[in-house]
């Protein structure tokens, strides 16, 4: 076998464990997203919103760190945001990269328990709106196979498993898929 093909055979045996990355593969390897196919984390920022702090950015980041990421998954960066609409309040959009979540379907769970962490957070009372996005790919320069859900009412969502986890799951709108 020739060094080329047996490293693509391993890169794509370990892609599935801990991801894998090679310039010698020609192979399905190259087009399965892994790890390295996600930037670094970028401090979340209230993106000079009238009203939002650096402090209220460090804590949304914090919030968002401490819910548990499948496998695979990774936090990205995160978006604090005004409405003139909405008074005194903003909305957080948090972007995540990784393998594992292909669909809406997938992604509703794990943004259902972020908008949990975020309901229980001292931060609570000062969102109107919560965004979750993945990406199997995000780097510097691309951003491919994107979901995004939206919870347009989060000030109104209760995000305490009532009336039932499926009913929560639910209030989640579909605003982007790849």
């Amino acid at each position: 076998m020739r060094t080329g093909t047996t490293l693509a055979l391993l890169c794509i045996a370990l892609t599935a464990v801990a991801g894998c990355s090679s310039s010698n593969t020609d192979t399905a390897a190259d087009s399965t997203p892994t790890a390295s196919q996600c930037r670094q984390l970028v401090p979340f920022s209230g993106g000079g919103a009238r009203g939002v702090t650096a402090d209220d950015a460090s804590q949304a980041q914090e919030v968002a760190a401490s819910v548990p990421l499948p496998k695979g998954t990774s936090l990205i960066t995160g978006r604090l945001s005004t409405d003139s609409d909405v008074k005194d309040k903003f909305a957080i959009a948090i972007d995540l990269c990784g393998s594992g979540i292909g669909d809406a379907n997938a992604l509703r769970p794990l943004a259902t328990q972020i908008a949990k962490a975020y309901k229980a957070s001292p931060l609570s009372d000062s969102i109107f709106a919560l965004y979750v996005a993945h990406s199997t790919s995000y780097t510097d320069t691309d951003v491919t196979g994107q979901v995004k859900l939206k919870d347009a009412d989060f000030a109104t969502h209760l995000w305490n498993g009532k009336p039932s986890a499926a009913a929560e799951q639910q209030q989640w709108q579909v605003v982007g898929a790849a």
